[in-house]
């Protein structure tokens, strides 16, 4: 399976990192390659996230086929109103329908939402930004009480250990609910 992790100026790595490391401990458990993960950017070239690291995108949008199985879109610190992004949000605007499973973590809701894949749908986000997505997105049902929540083939999480309990509930329907607790215990026993 393709998943696409989105990469765009200020994006909080930890909600692409720790995602990642599910999809990568599924594979080291496996013992083969079940998910091919790319890291996709406005250009190709380094994206600066929120902490100040730069990481190298495998992808640019504007290569970036339509065939990803997952996208992840990570939020931010500050996701302001208006026309930031733009390049992410109509790539989503034009292939979001056709992605098989897309997800947001945190505030990177207000990216789906404003890429028009969210209307009518409901999606949850950081208790701090809910009210804001709520009032800006009026089609959008917000819903801020629950850690991650699916509607249809739209997930969605407030923060980034929910996060990762998304990729973990992508990997569960994948691969089936033990296995992905195998995941869970795995990463949580990991010593450095």
């Amino acid at each position: 399976m393709h998943v696409a992790m989105m990469l765009y100026a200020g994006f909080r790595l930890l909600e692409v990192t720790g995602p990642m490391d599910v999809f990568h401990e599924a594979n080291r458990l496996c013992g083969a390659a079940l998910y091919e993960q790319h890291l996709v950017g406005p250009s190709p070239g380094p994206v600066l996230c929120s902490n100040g690291v730069a990481v190298g995108t495998t992808d640019c949008l504007s290569d970036a086929h339509a065939s990803f199985d997952i996208v992840v879109v990570p939020g931010s610190p500050v996701v302001g109103s208006g026309q930031e992004h733009r390049a992410l949000v109509d790539w989503l605007s034009d292939t979001g329908r056709s992605v098989r499973r897309l997800a947001s973590v945190s505030n990177g809701a207000f990216l789906i939402a404003r890429a028009g894949l969210a209307d009518h749908r409901a999606l949850t986000t950081h208790w701090r930004d809910a009210h804001r997505l709520s009032a800006e997105y009026p089609l959008v049902h917000v819903i801020s009480d629950q850690r991650y929540m699916r509607d249809g083939n739209l997930y969605s999480s407030r923060g980034v250990s929910d996060g990762i309990e998304v990729a973990l509930a992508l990997v569960g329907e994948d691969m089936g609910e033990s296995f992905a607790r195998r995941i869970a215990t795995s990463l949580s026993t990991q010593r450095t």
